[in-house]
C-alpha cells in the first residue's frame, strides 16, 4: 500500500472513519503535508479531460491541508459532475491521488464524505490553473480530431503518430504508435459522413501548430494500399472535399513548447454529393 494512503487509513482508524461517527468528527488527512515531501504534482480535470503540470506547489499544498473527510462512502459512482484529481509523486518515489468530486473525496480509490468549502476551493484552483496563460497541459497522446460538414460531425480515426510529453518530474516520455493504412480501415471508417457541402472543418481539441498535408483516395481503392493519394487543398483548418466517396488523411504537427508535441495522422471517410 502506498505510504500516504497508509497514513490516511491510519488516521481513519484512530478517528473511526469506517462509518461510526457523524459530521463534526472529520479529520484533515493532508494536514501535515509539506511541499518538501512532494517531488512532482499534476491536476486533471474531467471534463474537459485535461491534465496540467503544477509548477508552484505552495497553493496546492495549502488547499490539500484544508480538506476534511468523514465516513467512507462508495456512492460517489452514482454522481455526475466535474472531477478534479491531484496526482502526487512523493520524494520517496511513492504516489498517491486525491479526487475532489463534491460531496466526496476519493483518496487512492476510497471514497469519503467531505466538507463542501475546501472541495470547492480545490475545484476553483484547478479551473483557474486550466484557464491561466501559463497553464502547462499534459497530453498522453495526440488531440482528438472532429470533422464537421453540413452540420454533421464525426470523430476522425487516429492513426500512426510520434508523440512526446513532459512528465510531472520533468522527464520526457516518447511514444511511437503505428497503424494500418487508411485504405485497410474500411470497417473502422464506415459508414461515411454524408454531406452536400464542398468543404469540411477540422476541429482539434488542441489546435495544431501546422497542418502538414491532406490527401485522399477514392473509396473504390479500399484495401489497395499501393494506390497513390491525391493532394487536397486546404486553408487553415478547412479542407476542400471531392465529389463522391473519398477516404481522407490529415497529417498534423504540434510543437513541444507547451509540454507535449509530435506528429499525428488522422483519417475519415466522406461522401460528398455536391451540386453541379
Amino acid at each position: 500500500m502506498k505510504k500516504l494512503t497508509a497514513w490516511v487509513l491510519a488516521l481513519a482508524g484512530v478517528l473511526g472513519l469506517a462509518g461510526c461517527f457523524g459530521p463534526g468528527a472529520g479529520t484533515n488527512p493532508y494536514q501535515g503535508l509539506t511541499t518538501e515531501e512532494i517531488s512532482a504534482a499534476t491536476v486533471q480535470l474531467q471534463p474537459p479531460d485535461k491534465t496540467l503540470l503544477v509548477e508552484e506547489l505552495d497553493q496546492l499544498v495549502a488547499l490539500l491541508q484544508e480538506l476534511v473527510i468523514y465516513e467512507e462512502d462508495p456512492s460517489y459512482t452514482e454522481y455526475a459532475g466535474q472531477a478534479v484529481t491531484v496526482q502526487l509523486t512523493m520524494s520517496d518515489g511513492s504516489q498517491t491521488s486525491v479526487t475532489e468530486y463534491s460531496p466526496f473525496l476519493i483518496i487512492d480509490g476510497v471514497g469519503y464524505r467531505t466538507e463542501y468549502e475546501p472541495c470547492e476551493a480545490l475545484n476553483r484552483y484547478a479551473n483557474e490553473l486550466l484557464n491561466s496563460e501559463d497553464a502547462v497541459v499534459v497530453l498522453e497522446q495526440p488531440p482528438v480530431l472532429t470533422v464537421v460538414s453540413d452540420e454533421t460531425a464525426m470523430t476522425a480515426l487516429l492513426g500512426t503518430y510520434s508523440w512526446q510529453r513532459k512528465n510531472a518530474d520533468g522527464s520526457v516520455t516518447s511514444v511511437e504508435a503505428d497503424s494500418p493504412h487508411p485504405l485497410d480501415c474500411k470497417e473502422l471508417l464506415s459508414p461515411p459522413l454524408e454531406t452536400a457541402e464542398a468543404t469540411a472543418a477540422l476541429r482539434f481539441t488542441e489546435e495544431p501548430d501546422e497542418i502538414v498535408s491532406v490527401q485522399c483516395w477514392r473509396d473504390s481503392h479500399w484495401s489497395d494500399t499501393s494506390a497513390a493519394g491525391e493532394d487536397v487543398a486546404y486553408s487553415g483548418t478547412a479542407i476542400d472535399l471531392r465529389s463522391g466517396g473519398y477516404v481522407y488523411e490529415i497529417v498534423a504537427r504540434w510543437d513541444s513548447d507547451s509540454g507535449y508535441g509530435g506528429t499525428a495522422r488522422y483519417s475519415f471517410y466522406i461522401t460528398a454529393e455536391q451540386d453541379p
